[in-house]
């Protein structure tokens, strides 16, 4: 955790059926310019394997990555860590899950759950962030029911491994406030079956309709605003950062996978009229998907952490 923030462990309820997640929340006292508006979500491995968000990918990530952003969510899903309940076969709950924190996010209101929390609890925890800087002085904490948050425009969905499955399950345009990027870390595509069973290729269909529908959109903004640097309206885009030596998915089968994925995207701005120039068309493929291979490491990324944030870090705030 930065020294300027303020560490928020606890537990939220899921949307789906009340049970209790449990939560790490890093809020910034004084984010920098860069970091302001912006949110990371981490999402971890899978639970009946041990994964959790005490994993040393997310623990190198929230190291790094919590320095630029206002507000953060390490979340454990159903299953994971002291969460409630059992992992799904199909990885639908976790979804619920994982949109319970970005609505949460959404309506800048962090709800402590009842059975885990009582009012002197939130009372406790709002007078430590009176003290922080992060409510005004002469907020009157008794009349506040919920522990506001900073506001967001810029959030990172930042998933590794089974975690990655469940930030592909969000769709951008049903959180637009949110402004949502995503960032997959070992997305295990070769075993996904044995993680969602049937809805394999949900989650496939909606990572691809996600990178070409966001090729599209930056066609059409450089069509009409050449010249722009930033534009109002977000278009969500995506990177995989990958280990060529993948425990679970050699690297032939990521490139194949990957190749299918950008076919469509070239397909999609093929269709578009008026037609898009080649090179511009290339331009809004690689601007919606990044890909970085990095080379020997493997699924589980020990003493090779850092090289995930430098991506991220090279690619988000760029």
């Amino acid at each position: 955790m930065p020294a300027d923030s303020l560490d928020i462990p606890c537990f939220v309820p899921s949307r789906l059926d009340g049970r209790a997640l449990e939560v790490l929340i890093t809020v910034s006292s004084a984010p920098s310019a860069a970091a302001r508006g912006r949110a990371v979500v981490y999402v971890h491995p899978y639970p009946p394997l041990g994964g959790q968000f005490r994993n040393n990918v997310v623990h190198e990530l929230r190291s790094r990555l919590d320095r630029c952003a206002a507000v953060s969510v390490a979340l454990n899903l159903r299953g994971a860590g002291s969460s409630e309940g059992k992992t799904s076969w199909t990885g639908l709950a976790e979804h619920e899950d994982l949109c319970s924190v970005l609505d949460m996010l959404r309506s800048r209101s962090l709800q402590l759950h009842s059975r885990h929390h009582s009012p002197a609890d939130r009372r406790l925890l709002l007078l430590r962030m009176q003290a922080r800087g992060h409510l005004p002085q002469d907020a009157d904490v008794d009349r506040l029911d919920s522990v506001p948050l900073p506001s967001v425009s810029h959030t990172l969905l930042c998933g590794y491994s089974y975690g990655s499955v469940i930030a592909a399950s969000v769709c951008a345009a049903d959180y637009a406030s949110l402004g949502v990027d995503y960032a997959y870390i070992s997305f295990p595509y070769s075993v996904l079956w044995v993680l969602v069973m049937h809805k394999r290729s949900w989650y496939l269909g909606r990572i691809a309709a996600t990178v070409a529908d966001a090729a599209v959109a930056f066609a059409g903004r450089q069509a009409l605003h050449p010249d722009a640097t930033a534009a109002a309206t977000h278009i969500p885009r995506t990177i995989f950062i990958s280990g060529t030596s993948d425990t679970f998915t050699s690297l032939s089968a990521y490139n194949k996978w990957w190749e299918q994925i950008q076919a469509r995207s070239i397909l999609a701005l093929q269709a578009v009229q008026p037609p898009v120039a080649p090179d511009a068309a290339i331009h809004a493929a690689e601007k919606a998907l990044t890909l970085v291979r990095v080379q020997n490491a493997d699924h589980a990324w020990l003493r090779r952490e850092c090289e995930i944030s430098d991506a991220i870090e090279a690619w988000w705030w760029q």
